[in-house]
This record gives C-alpha cells, structure tokens and sequence, in this order.
C-alpha cells in the first residue's frame, strides 16, 4: 500500500465548473439514523481548511438545503463534533438525497448524474479498500519469500482491476462532468500519460479550454519528456546542506535506485528493512540508491535516516509533495522507486522490493 497525494483544495475548486447558460435550482435532502435534532452541520467546498460556506441545523431528524446554481461543484458536508460524519458530493441541479445511517462508513448519495455515478466509484473503492487492507495485513505478518511475492501479486491486480473500473467509467461519462472530475481527479494517479491524453482528447471542447485541463496537458507533456528514458541532471541538497548532481552519483554505479520516500510515510518505513538488505547484498556488485525524501521537516528527515539505518545518499528539498525531481516525474504516492543505469537511463520505473531484487539478482550477478 502506498501513501496517496491529496488534492488541494486549490485543485479541488477548479476540477468543476460547468459551462451552464442559466441558473437551475438544486435541493439537497438528507436523512437517517446518524442525525440527531439539533445537529450543526457545515458545507464546505474547502477540502484543506474547512472553512464552511453555509451551517446547517437538523430538524426532525433531517437537514435541507437548496439554492440555485449554474456549476457543478465537489463539496463536503461535515460535522464539527463527529470526526467520521464527512460526506463529500457534488452541488448540481437537480434533486439530492443524502443517507447517512448509524454505521457512516455505509453513506450514499443519489439523485443526480455525477452524485450516481460517484456513488458506484466509492462502493467499489470500499470494495477493493477492504481486501486491500486485508492483503496488507497477511504482508505484515509474514516473512516468508514465496508468500510475500504471492500477495505483492494479488496485490497489483487488485490496482489493476480499479485502474480498468476507472479508465472504463471516465470513457462511459466522457462527455459530461463526473467524466472530466475523473480526467482531473484519478488521471495521473492511475493512469498512464498516453491513457490520460487519449481521454483529454475524447472530452468536449467547451471543457478542454478549462484552466485545469490546459495545465494537465502540460504535466502530461513533461512525464511523457520525462519517460523517454533518461533520468536528467538534477541537483538537490544533501542532508549537511551541500548542493549534489544526482546524475554524479548515478554515474558512480552500474545501476542505481532512486527512491522516493518520506520519515511520515509508514509503507516506507515497512519497506526500508528489505532496501537495506538488497543495499547490502548487491552494492558491492554495483549497487547505490540515492533517497529523494518529500519532508518539509528537516529533524524528522534526518532522525529516520538515522533509525532506519539508510547508509546511502540522501537529498531532500524539503518541499513535501512539491519536491522538484518529484513533480517532474508526476509522483503521486510513495513509495515510488525507479532503477537507472550508468548513463542515466531509466530501466525501470515503479518498481517494488521484490521486483526489484528480482531485476538486480538477473543484472548484477
């Protein structure tokens, strides 16, 4: 399992905004067992901060809320005192129904194109979330080699699976705007760059021509530069602060990991007793790793290090998400690690221990 990018709420108020020639009247209604007469309850399209945009009281035990709108907007209704009350959905004309019963984890909205079709996306996120979960917890509890390659397996067609669910609902939903929130939600988390352009062609003109879509363009364009095979000159601080060329130090090597982690980051605390081990089984053939950490903290990058017993280099921008080398290369979760040769080439992107000692063992003996 891998640590996920959230979006901004930047990114998240640009993902929708439909190109209606009027304004249409929405109604929101919800109900069940998990609201209580007198409930406050926030709206907000401030997915980081949560400043709300309107409070609503329950009655009756229900809430309403209506208005008119001419978009399509992602929101969030959540209560203040209840941590697991949060419900995101889309604002759009038409009318809402919002159910939220004593076990919230069973929540659904309805009554709308896009609020439909998010609902099917989450039944199947919670699906594959659950055997996800229990595929990690067998992982955790077991050392054996054999094993473990068996549920890494499982565990890449379980993503697969929900990558074709996803690339098969944008293309049923391409010409409306639960088919672009997807373009600009899943697209570079999910997809390949040659799936994302391929679907961005596919959508209407009039959302094409949208802020969001023209930048996704763009970032398309740098991964695909990006993948061409070489991994580029970069230079970024090491831990006492001196400036070094990455490519330097890929040079130094037959092949190299490049690692993408963070100390915040539990899978990629999980996995660094395995990179370790593989560090030490194969850097005498030709082996180095070089550490591209996505702190903002200097003292949490350093302390982890430190305890995790990461004796190879190690640079940092201290930017998290925003990491330089991280964004050219569009990544999106972590661990993420890709293997490069002597000049530079990439011969291997998104790759896992196993893979990994797997491609070193055919390589470097």
């Amino acid at each position: 399992m891998r640590i996920i990018k959230h979006l901004t709420a930047a990114a998240l108020m640009m993902l929708l905004a439909a190109a209606c020639t009027e304004e249409k009247t929405y109604r929101v209604t919800g109900t069940g067992d998990a609201l209580k007469d007198g409930d406050t309850l926030f709206l907000t399209t401030d997915l980081t901060g949560l400043i709300p945009s309107d409070t609503i009281i329950v009655k009756s035990g229900q809430f309403t809320l209506s208005g008119q709108t001419d978009s399509t907007t992602f929101c969030l209704l959540y209560s203040p005192t209840n941590e697991y009350l949060a419900m995101p959905f889309f604002i759009e004309p038409g009318n809402i129904k919002i159910e939220l019963p004593k076990e919230l984890e069973n929540a659904t909205v309805s009554g709308t194109l896009c609020n439909n079709e998010w609902q099917v996306v989450n039944d199947t996120m919670t699906t594959m979330s659950l055997e996800m979960n229990r595929l990690a917890q067998q992982m955790y509890s077991t050392q054996e080699p054999e094993q473990l390659k068996k549920i890494n397996g499982q565990m890449e067609q379980l993503n697969e699976k929900f990558k074709n669910f996803i690339l098969d609902r944008t293309k049923k939903n391409i010409d409306n705007e639960f088919g672009y929130f997807l373009v600009t939600f899943y697209c570079q988390q999910l997809l390949t760059p040659a799936q994302c352009k391929e679907l961005i062609d596919q959508l209407p003109a009039e959302l094409r021509q949208r802020t969001r879509i023209k930048q996704l363009e763009e970032d398309i364009a740098l991964i695909q530069h990006n993948n061409e095979g070489q991994f580029g000159d970069f230079k970024m601080n090491d831990l006492s602060g001196k400036e070094i060329s990455l490519l330097d130090e890929v040079k130094k090597n037959k092949l190299t990991v490049v690692d993408f982690w963070a100390s915040w980051c539990g899978p990629c605390r999980r996995s660094m007793p395995q990179m370790v081990a593989l560090y030490g089984k194969f850097h005498e053939k030709g082996l180095g790793i070089i550490g591209i950490s996505l702190d903002e903290d200097k003292d949490a990058w350093t302390k982890a290090v430190s305890e995790l017993g990461m004796t190879w280099q190690q640079v940092s921008d201290l930017k998290g998400w925003d990491n330089a080398i991280a964004k050219s290369f569009n990544i999106r979760a972590i661990p993420h690690m890709m293997l490069v040769d002597q000049e530079g080439n990439i011969v291997k992107d998104n790759i896992d221990p196993q893979q990994l000692e797997e491609l070193l063992a055919e390589k470097l003996n």
